[in-house]
């Protein structure tokens, strides 16, 4: 496939290059063309330089502006185009050349780098869209922002995720490969502020941040949890049964629960963070009728961090496959005795970022959610899915993958489960930040060639569960567990001050 990239000169960015490269890497030739447009305002240049150097003190980034030329030589008369990427403010009305498709690029349903910067300003990424020249929607993403510092990298991240979704769909597109397009995926219009403003932001949450990390042990996550004999949180029962917080010493917290119940007793698996080596582990909470029954003990540590301890059985033996994104795998341990001594058994995914892999048995098959990280956009918005014959493997990646982008409906959020004959998952809506919410998703499609899911349900923290994070549910049995994020002052003396604050507030629907 031959294609041609319409950019405005003045606004040539390194994403852009990127872009060109990765077209490249899918088997197409590529070519500049460039195209007078509206040129980019100056406050804008303004406030990325500003950004670049104060808020990322020189580091370079994909917002970064270029030559033109960088990104791609210009066409030759040989080089007729199969497909033109127009990436301009789309007031160029620049002819199509004959038998030329389109594709277009838009933010937030508007073209160009200005619709991008608006949503930016505001504080959130845009809804990304690809569009043919008749207007047809081809592909929807909506980034995550949760690893952009500051407004160059924020639309570095954009631009990094807008950069993954067209290469892959020119990959089926080569392939001749059918890619469904996302469902509508609806965000509000961004209120008005101008890049400096956004950038004057940063640099207040900079020193808001660096005075809360001098104040408390930052982040802090907490587990909740009840016991609840009919509907839970899932099925919309709400938290008229208040969840109660697992205690912790305030140098450790306790996060991502998965509540086990083996061999007569019940126990629940959670990610074990020490903040003085900012590392975790898995330990085990034991626990009775009433609650806890002792306090939380490791069972399995590593040289490297370990969390969302996600249980399985396999041929009836217990399994746990917790996070290891630091050593680039996905591991198996084995249960020796339960619930204290495991043993590594295999490695199921290996030289990948994979996150919060949670696995059901589905048509015969076994399949893992997981969302992977590129180094380069978010590690919470692109969803893969693996599939195997047994938990063993060996896993082979979804075609379609990533089969979603999108920050809201994406990562994990705990155990899927089968209910009615239909399958469900609940996911992380990280649209306004990291682990801000739970939804519940129906899967209405899962096989080789496609993915759909809905949204059913959204749970989110308030007073019943204060603290504004609300990132994993599970349940066994009638225990029902979640967790969140609270604050947990340094100086331990400030406790009965910022505890109250935190306190789960009776029951609410």
């Amino acid at each position: 496939m031959r294609i041609w990239l319409r950019v405005t000169p003045d606004r040539a960015r390194r994403w852009m290059a990127d872009l060109a490269a990765a077209c490249l890497a899918v088997g197409a030739s590529v070519r500049l063309v460039e195209t007078p447009g509206r040129p980019a305002p100056r406050l804008l240049a303004l406030a990325l330089e500003l950004d670049r150097l104060i808020v990322r003190r020189g580091r370079p980034s994909g917002a970064d502006p270029i030559a033109a030329a960088e990104i791609a030589p210009q066409p030759d008369a040989e080089h007729r185009p199969d497909l033109v990427l127009d990436l301009t403010e789309g007031d160029a009305a620049a002819p199509l050349p004959a038998g030329a498709r389109l594709w277009r690029l838009a933010f937030d349903g508007h073209p160009g780098e200005d619709a991008l910067v608006a949503a930016l300003a505001a504080g959130r990424a845009p809804l990304v869209t690809v569009v043919d020249g008749d207007g047809a929607v081809l592909e929807r993403a909506r980034p995550s922002l949760e690893r952009a510092h500051g407004l160059g990298e924020a639309l570095a991240t954009v631009g990094a995720r807008t950069t993954h979704l067209l290469a892959v769909r020119l990959a089926a597109e080569i392939a001749g490969r059918p890619r469904p397009v996302a469902p509508d995926l609806a965000l509000d219009a961004p209120a008005e502020r101008s890049p400096l403003r956004a950038v004057a932001a940063t640099l207040a949450h900079d020193l808001a941040r660096t005075v809360a990390r001098l104040v408390f042990a930052t982040p802090h996550w907490r587990v909740g949890w009840r016991r609840v004999d009919g509907p839970g949180l899932v099925d919309g029962a709400g938290f008229a049964t208040p969840f109660r917080p697992l205690p912790d010493a305030g140098t450790r917290f306790h996060a991502d629960p998965f509540p086990v119940i083996w061999q007569g007793e019940t126990v629940v698996f959670v990610e074990d963070f020490d903040h003085a080596t900012d590392r975790g582990r898995i330990s085990v909470v034991p626990f009775g009728p009433d609650g806890p029954t002792g306090p939380a003990r490791p069972i399995v540590e590593e040289p490297w961090h370990l969390s969302y301890p996600f249980p399985v059985v396999v041929d009836g033996v217990l399994h746990l496959m917790p996070e290891s994104t630091a050593r680039r795998d996905l591991g198996l341990y084995r249960c020796i005795a339960f619930p204290d001594r495991w043993e590594r058994v295999a490695t199921l995914v290996d030289d990948a970022v994979v996150s919060d892999a949670s696995l059901v048995e589905w048509a015969g098959r076994w399949w893992m959610f997981a969302t992977d990280e590129d180094g380069l956009g978010g590690w919470s918005d692109m969803l893969t899915i693996r599939s195997a014959p047994s938990v063993y493997g060996p896993w082979r990646r979804h075609a379609l993958d990533p089969v979603l982008i999108d920050a809201a409906a994406a990562r994990p959020a705990g155990c899927p489960w089968v209910a009615d004959g239909r399958l469900f998952r609940p996911v992380q809506d990280c649209l306004a930040g990291y682990g801000r919410a739970v939804t519940v998703a129906e899967v209405t499609r899962l096989d080789d060639d496609g993915f759909t899911q809905v949204p059913r349900r959204r749970i989110a923290p308030g007073p019943h569960w204060p603290g504004g994070r609300l990132h994993t549910v599970n349940r066994a049995g009638t225990l029902e567990v979640i967790d969140g994020a609270v604050l947990r002052p340094r100086l331990r003396a400030l406790d009965p001050l910022i505890e109250p604050w935190f306190r789960p507030r009776g029951g609410a629907r």
